[in-house]
Formats: C-alpha cells, sequence, structure tokens
C-alpha cells in the first residue's frame, strides 16, 4: 500500500510538472515599409505579445466577456505603436490630398472562443491616437539613428482621440490539404468584421501553404488593417519550414487614419471603400521557436493614391 501510494505521488508530481512545463511564447512582430523599398503612408509597426495563460488572469477580468467564453486555456495580450505619414515626409506643411500623419498606442488582447473545425477570435484593442502616441519621437529616432532625412511635418498630425475596436473573425484552418512531392500543403479560408472609432470593416481571406511543417497557425501572423494577432503555441514538434500565399479583401466603412478625427475637425482625405492585401512569405519553424518574414502588396486605400503600397512583416516567436 505504502509502495502504491508513493507511486501516485510521483505520478501525480510528473503531471503538474508537465502542466507546469507548458511553454509560453512571446512574439515580436516588426512591420516597415523599408524592407519593400519604400518610406510612405503605413510605414512602421512595433508589437510585442505574449501567449499567458488564461488561469493567471485575475479571476475578475476571467468572469468579463470574452474571457469567460474562451475555448482555449490561453490568451494573447499585446502592447504595439503604428506610425502612418504621407509620401512627402520633407514638406513642413503636408500636402492636404495625401493621408495624415498619424501614430497609434495600444494594448490587445486576443481570445479563441470556440475550437472545433473553426477557430473563432474575439480581440479587442484599447489605445489612444495622436501626439499622445509618441509616433513623431519613435519615427525621429530611427531616422536619425539610421542618417534619414528628418520628418518635418508632425504638428499636423491627427489630435489626441480615444482608440478603441473589437474584432471578430472565424478562421477555417486546412479545409483541403494534399501533398506535393515531398511537400505538406494545405488552404484555409477567413473571415471577420472589426469595429470601433478607429477601424469599421468586413474582410474576408484565404492562405495556401507549402513545406516540410505546417503549424495550427495562420499562417504566421494575422495581417490586416488592425494590429496583428499572433497566437504561436508551438509547431506540434516539428522542425522545417514553409512558404505561404494570402489574399485578403474588405469593405472598409471607417478608418480614422484616413478619415481623420472622429470628435474634432483636422486632416483627412476620401476614403476607398474597397481595399485589399495580398501577401506572399516563409518561416522557419522549430518545436519551440519561429522566425518568419513577409511582403505585403496594400491596394489603395484613399481617393487619389498613386499606386498600392507594399511593406514587409519579421515576426520572431520564442519561449519565456
Amino acid at each position: 500500500m505504502l509502495r502504491r501510494a508513493l507511486l501516485a505521488i510521483l505520478l501525480c508530481n510528473a503531471a503538474l510538472g508537465f502542466a507546469e512545463e507548458r511553454p509560453r511564447f512571446a512574439s515580436f512582430t516588426l512591420e516597415n515599409d523599408f524592407f519593400a523599398g519604400y518610406d510612405r503612408h503605413y510605414t512602421n509597426g512595433l508589437q510585442l505579445a505574449f501567449v499567458t495563460p488564461l488561469a493567471s488572469v485575475p479571476a475578475a477580468i476571467r468572469a468579463l466577456p470574452p474571457f469567460d467564453r474562451s475555448a482555449s486555456p490561453e490568451v494573447v495580450f499585446a502592447v504595439g505603436q503604428r506610425i502612418y505619414t504621407p509620401v512627402d515626409i520633407e514638406a513642413p506643411v503636408p500636402d492636404p490630398h495625401d493621408r495624415p500623419y498619424a501614430g497609434w498606442l495600444y494594448g490587445l488582447a486576443d481570445v479563441q472562443t470556440r475550437n472545433d473545425e473553426t477557430i473563432d477570435h474575439v480581440t479587442i484593442t484599447l489605445g489612444v491616437v495622436g501626439p499622445a502616441a509618441l509616433a513623431r519621437q519613435t519615427q525621429d529616432t530611427f531616422h536619425l539613428l539610421t542618417g534619414s532625412e528628418r520628418v518635418e511635418g508632425w504638428n499636423s498630425q491627427l489630435r489626441n482621440e480615444p482608440a478603441f475596436t473589437l474584432g471578430l473573425e472565424r478562421a477555417w484552418p486546412a479545409i483541403a490539404h494534399d501533398r506535393l512531392g515531398d511537400y505538406r500543403t494545405d488552404l484555409a479560408l477567413r473571415s471577420g468584421v472589426t469595429l470601433g472609432n478607429v477601424l469599421a470593416y468586413a474582410n474576408v481571406g484565404a492562405v495556401w501553404r507549402v513545406g516540410t511543417a505546417l503549424p495550427a497557425d495562420f499562417p504566421a501572423t494575422h495581417i490586416s488593417l488592425g494590429p496583428p494577432r499572433d497566437g504561436f503555441r508551438g509547431s506540434g514538434g516539428e522542425t522545417g519550414w514553409y512558404a505561404w500565399l494570402g489574399a485578403d479583401g474588405r469593405l472598409v466603412a471607417r478608418n480614422l487614419f484616413i478619415d481623420g478625427n472622429t470628435f474634432q475637425d483636422g486632416p483627412g482625405v476620401k476614403r476607398e471603400v474597397r481595399g485589399y492585401d495580398l501577401q506572399w512569405g516563409v518561416a522557419l519553424a522549430w518545436p519551440t521557436m519561429r522566425l518568419s518574414f513577409t511582403l505585403v502588396q496594400r491596394g489603395r486605400e484613399f481617393v487619389g493614391q498613386g499606386s498600392p503600397d507594399r511593406f514587409g512583416q519579421l515576426a520572431l516567436s520564442v519561449p519565456y
């Protein structure tokens, strides 16, 4: 009986130790147009995201929606900043027909609300747009370190305004999968809607992947008008690489960075209602780490925009 009791205790301790050793992941994302040889419009985005056990979130928060509807034992929290500028960043008085200067500083929470044959996400951001977002200081520092020209038009940026978005998305991962020689392939679909004073739009998209390892993410980080939603939770023990092609189409009812401030007069231009993103990228995946790079072509966002924009995204996920 004593031996059995000791064995049971050892097995319980091993199980608890295994649960405690479940890795947590942190993801750093850099989006910048210099990856594509540009310096205009959506010019820079930085984000640090953490996959955190839901049980570690205070009970008072876990009792609130959408946390109380989580189908995952983990939740994603992130902080980030995005910077937008016109084409001519040397003019002290910006072109009134180009998009205005703007910065966005935000916190993000993302919860998986269902995990059957689909993956549902509820994503909430809270933050601020305007000088309080510190975009001017970030860009001035970066340009100083790289020896780039000084940006002159920040005095005309959007005014301070609280920033809120609520995003709902459903994804259908691997609705089709096959082999291409020695490589695996899959196709995933998604659709969603985002509401708020910063952004309001509906989107549909698809991602096709091919490679030696296809982790259960989509495909590396979520790319759309809003912040990236990186929820890397490991590659399922696989080591390898994969590449992808993606497309995202949307109808836009509100884009504060094009339309201008919600409650104050200020700079803004006429928004294009229809938009799209084309994406192509590659990732290296290990059981508890991933490094990816994506190039994005974004369709015209406002009337009079000369050509589509391009930017790159570099993302690194590691355990902590």
